[in-house]
């Protein structure tokens, strides 16, 4: 069943930079990714001479940046990959505090003309080799980006398709799964989903359903359900990179 949006939140610029909590523990120092990329996500629509991707370096010393593209196989050697794009310059330095753009042209080869095709974006950050202190640690950041190809025509908008999954629930053998199906040409990604009311529900994150295309999300044991309905929260990515807060509603 399809759902309304009620709630927007804003993006912001993405800083990279994520190191676990064990690492925090053994260092009391680590070194802070210092690259900063305009955007969480990009567009390419079909036509478009070039897309311009900001990059830049907040730190004090100098970064490698290392840029490509793959088809959805993050340990891919990017040598060994075919992609109809070039990104450009593929290696650059960056001094502190200076900014550069990278250049993605599409190559020309044929893509889906009936639904948006997905490739995903890489950022390689090296770190300069300047001295450390005894509990530094130095550590290469690597970002991964979504880049959605769209044809020129699609019916409906991007932005409204999640408004277009049909949501249900399935029993199997391996326990309960909450399906969603998209009869939409657009790609949707849901940064969470979450079944059940605030006495006992279950939280799935990191979600994407393809073009004409359905996913079964396992639950295990499904939430006890009342009055034969079943409420799905969820929080689905626009193009702007902000999130976008929903709900739909399942009749049992």
């Amino acid at each position: 069943m399809s759902g309304g949006l009620f709630q927007r939140s804003r993006g912001a610029r993405l800083r990279v930079g994520l190191l676990s909590a064990a690492l925090l523990v053994l260092f009391s120092q680590v070194a802070a990714a210092d690259l900063s990329i305009v955007g969480t996500r990009f567009i390419y629509p079909a036509g478009l001479a070039a897309l311009s991707i900001r990059v830049g370096n907040l730190g004090t010393s100098p970064l490698l940046l290392q840029a490509w593209l793959d088809k959805g196989d993050a340990s891919a050697d990017p040598s060994q990959l075919a992609v109809p794009f070039v990104l450009s310059p593929p290696l650059s330095r960056l001094n502190p505090q200076q900014s550069s753009v990278l250049s993605l042209r599409h190559s020309g080869e044929p893509l889906p003309a009936d639904r948006e095709s997905v490739f995903w974006l890489n950022f390689l950050e090296v770190p300069s080799l300047q001295a450390l202190s005894s509990n530094q640690l130095r550590v290469s950041y690597r970002l991964r980006m979504k880049l959605l190809y769209r044809p020129q025509g699609l019916p409906g908008r991007a932005d409204e398709a999640v408004q277009q999954l049909s949501w249900s629930l399935q029993q199997g053998g391996q326990g309960a799964a909450l399906k969603a199906s998209n009869p939409t040409p657009y790609y949707v990604s849901l940064a969470q989903v979450e079944l059940g009311d605030s006495r006992q529900s279950i939280t799935l994150q990191g979600i994407t359903v393809e073009p004409f295309g359905s996913v079964q999300l396992p639950l295990g044991a499904a939430p006890a359900f009342s009055a034969g309905t079943a409420d799905v929260r969820y929080q689905v990515v626009l193009d702007s990179g902000e999130t976008l807060s929903g709900s739909a509603q399942i009749h049992l």
